[in-house]
């Protein structure tokens, strides 16, 4: 088990909605899915490695979820050609280069390039 990976539970409305969206939209793969509860949650493994299980529950308060990258103009760009409608173009801020998205329930995703601007 590698711990410097990241693991998120992302609560959504539509587990089927959601893992079309984040398959198709962001391109996450699905990893394999598991039962909890009687449920099928679906673990997708996003492009750096990291995992974001998809658990769907009847009322989800939307939650901001912070990603990390590599490279927020590459991602940018993929994303843009996939038509999110809610994505914002990156910005500088004080930890580095973010852009922002939301999924089909609400949750607001920031993709964060981390950045250490101090002079060394």
């Amino acid at each position: 088990m590698d711990f410097n990976q990241g693991y998120k539970v992302i609560f959504v409305n539509c587990e089927e909605t959601a893992l079309h969206f984040f398959s198709n939209v962001p391109g996450f793969k699905l990893y394999e899915k598991i039962e909890i509860q009687g449920r099928q949650c679906p673990i997708l493994q996003l492009k750096n490695g990291d995992f974001m299980m998809l658990v769907e529950k009847e009322a989800v308060e939307p939650e901001t979820i912070v990603l990390k990258t590599d490279d927020c103009l590459r991602d940018y760009h993929l994303l843009k050609k996939r038509s999110i409608a809610t994505l914002t173009k990156p910005r500088y801020v004080d930890n580095g280069l973010e852009l922002c998205f939301s999924d089909p329930t609400g949750n607001h995703f920031i993709v964060l390039e981390e950045r250490d601007y101090t002079d060394a």
